[in-house]
């Protein structure tokens, strides 16, 4: 008769429960990480030359070159679902940073501005970019796509994809703080 082996010996040792869940919580963000910055826009290097656009409203802004402060350039486009839930929030941060927008492939002057108006962003700086060249330009492709440039004209961070505004403010103020 053969002999029982005990059932202990060959008891697989097994991480904990929280162990488990913090080691996929690790892979998981990685994984979001690597696909973001797959994502990401085919940035310019160096100091980008200051372009001075007209905005919906008929004010000028500069994108790039040498400025007083950092600034956000937000690429984002009125079909973007992404886009619709991050833009209301980037209202509150025009009062403390710069934040440049530009609708990208959303069509004429007429239909950005309704949608502006029709969900409360009107407080937001917008370039209209109906056709995608002003985005092409800073290789951007999807929306949205945050790009940071520090006073130099660089760009210091970007982003693609769903953000926070945490995450927004943390890279601004980091900025601010390096141009003390």
């Amino acid at each position: 008769m053969a002999e029982n082996p005990d059932p202990t010996a060959k008891r697989k040792h097994r991480l904990p429960r929280w162990a488990r869940w913090t080691l996929e919580g690790l892979v998981f963000v990685a994984a979001l990480l690597a696909v973001q910055a797959w994502m990401g826009p085919d940035l310019p290097e160096g100091e980008i030359p200051g372009m001075t656009l007209e905005t919906l409203d008929g004010d000028t802004v500069t994108i790039g070159g040498v400025a007083d402060e950092p600034a956000v350039v937000v690429f984002w486009a009125t079909w973007c679902g992404y886009c619709d839930l991050e833009m209301p929030w980037l209202v509150d941060l025009v009062d403390d940073h710069r934040v440049i927008t530009v609708a990208m492939q959303s069509g004429n002057a007429a239909t950005v501005r309704d949608h502006m108006v029709e969900n409360d962003l009107e407080a937001l700086p917008v370039v209209n970019d109906p056709t995608g060249r002003l985005a092409k330009s800073f290789g951007v492709g999807v929306t949205p796509t945050f790009l940071f440039f520090d006073e130099n004209g660089h760009v210091a961070y970007s982003t693609t994809g769903l953000t926070s505004p945490w995450g927004v403010r943390l890279r601004m103020w980091w900025m601010n703080r390096a141009a003390d």
